[in-house]
């Protein structure tokens, strides 16, 4: 038996507990509710009405284009039933975070494909900036800022913003009813990423190819690394997969990645020795050609483009002749 004074207060602690439970959904509810955090009052200018190309891909994933920028980025949004997935950021001259929040209110995760600027340039307008886990980038990392230096970063002054997580090599990114990995695929660069939404059957592989051209003449490219993560790329992927580069909005296919795969595996192995010496501004470098897609290796004494003054600074990547 509970006597009269211990059964009122039995009573006023279970209501106690449902009142403070009922008042902690109220509140989840409300924070659910709101729109994304943004990291911080990132200063930007107004955005031109023509700056951005937003379009469907599926029901659930954009392309976030900037065909007026000299690169013509494109950004991929993948939106789940909890999270979301901004893969890449842009060169950061206008906001992509507004582009994000007119497309879903759900938390975001930000991956850049790699870090030089034209793909990292808004990572600090966002609250939950993931890189992969290797122990070269962690090295970078003081004080949850990491900061890149012009070579990583190609630009000649160098740039930090904050990590808040990392993500493994074949780690599942899982977004509420809509599941992704993360594929380490060095080559463009040695940190490079790209995304497999096997479901969906697409493929997000940033600048590790691209259809203007495979750029394996920045520092810490390797065409060895691009052949092998190519090869991984065709043998991970569903065979009816596109995938969606970072500076045109055509995605390549199938044959298309397969050509790649093949053409770039023969210029490793010597087996593709036809090229022609072209200069991105002052830096000399060999250009193959594999179909239609222009492959750019270093320069006969390993000459790899420069960091650029500036994210509008302009390269012709077509080269010019050498002087």
């Amino acid at each position: 038996m509970i006597d009269s004074p211990s059964r009122q207060r039995f009573t006023m602690i279970i209501h106690l507990n449902r009142t403070f439970r009922n008042v902690a959904l109220s509140v989840l509810a409300v924070l659910c509710s709101l729109p994304m955090a943004r990291a911080s009052q990132v200063s930007r200018p107004a955005t031109p009405p023509d700056w951005f190309h937003v379009y469907p891909i599926d029901a659930r994933t954009y392309a976030i284009s900037e065909p007026n920028y000299w690169q013509q980025n494109v950004s991929y949004l993948l939106i789940g039933a909890r999270r979301a997935l901004l893969f890449d950021t842009g060169p950061g001259l206008y906001s992509i975070y507004e582009q994000v929040q007119r497309l879903t209110s759900l938390p975001v995760i930000a991956i850049p494909s790699h870090l030089h600027f034209d793909h990292v340039g808004d990572l600090e307008e966002f609250s939950d900036v993931r890189l992969l886990d290797t122990p070269a980038l962690r090295s970078q990392v003081r004080h949850g800022l990491i900061v890149e230096p012009p070579s990583q970063y190609m630009l000649r002054t160098p740039f930090s913003y904050r990590v808040h997580g990392w993500i493994r090599d074949g780690q599942t990114i899982d977004l509420g009813a809509r599941k992704v990995r993360l594929l380490s695929t060095p080559g463009h660069t040695a940190d490079s990423v790209s995304v497999l939404d096997e479901r969906a059957g697409h493929l997000f592989t940033g600048d590790l190819v691209n259809r203007v051209v495979t750029l394996c003449a920045v520092p810490g490219s390797d065409v060895h690394a691009t052949a092998t993560s190519l090869h991984r790329l065709l043998e991970l992927a569903p065979a009816n997969a596109l995938a969606y580069e970072a500076h045109a909005e055509a995605p390549l296919t199938h044959a298309e990645l397969e050509q790649l795969a093949g053409g770039i595996a023969d210029i490793a192995a010597g087996r593709h020795s036809a090229s022609t010496l072209v200069c991105l501004g002052p830096t000399p470098m060999r250009r193959f050609t594999v179909g239609p897609f222009p492959v750019l290796l270093p320069g006969p004494r390993g000459s790899v483009q420069a960091p650029l003054g500036s994210a509008t600074e302009t390269v012709d990547f077509d080269g010019n002749a050498c002087h």
